[in-house]
């Protein structure tokens, strides 16, 4: 009787094919990522009550670019019932209509709610205005150190 030959074992990629298998890998590793993110969000909103955040580091989370930074100034600089779309768009001087600003802000609030599970402006009516967490954060900045 003739022996049998031992066959090399194949590797889970060669079995898979190697694209399906880096896609595999791909996807663990996005999913791995999703948690660790959800993770730090609750860890951050635990925390809140001791963490302050300064104008420096939500502006790089939230701005695109300076028209988003004008509409952030012009939302802190704004009366407490808060601006029209229509006004910022009008200050703002860069084609920018109020859709637009309406939707950079969705955008801006969308952002800091995926980062630290807060938002930027809310709606008064048909207005906007800064929140209060970004209030108190933004003058807790300008207070000086005693």
């Amino acid at each position: 009787m003739a022996e049998k030959k031992n066959k090399k074992p194949r590797t889970i990629w060669m079995k898979k094919g190697s694209y399906k298998h880096l896609l595999d890998v791909l996807n663990g590793i996005r999913r791995e990522l999703h948690e660790l993110r959800r993770t730090v969000r609750y860890v951050v909103m635990g925390m809140q009550h001791q963490l302050s955040f300064d104008k420096d580091y939500i502006a790089s989370i939230v701005c695109r670019d300076e028209v988003d930074q004008a509409i952030l100034e012009m939302l802190r600089n704004s009366p407490a019932e808060g601006l029209l779309p229509r006004d910022i768009a009008s200050e703002v001087h860069d084609g920018t209509t109020p859709w637009n600003v309406t939707q950079r802000i969705r955008r801006m609030n969308q952002k800091l709610d995926t980062h630290i599970g807060q938002q930027v402006a809310e709606k008064r009516g048909l207005r906007w205005c800064l929140t209060s967490f970004l209030d108190l954060s933004w003058t807790e900045e300008e207070l000086p150190d005693m």
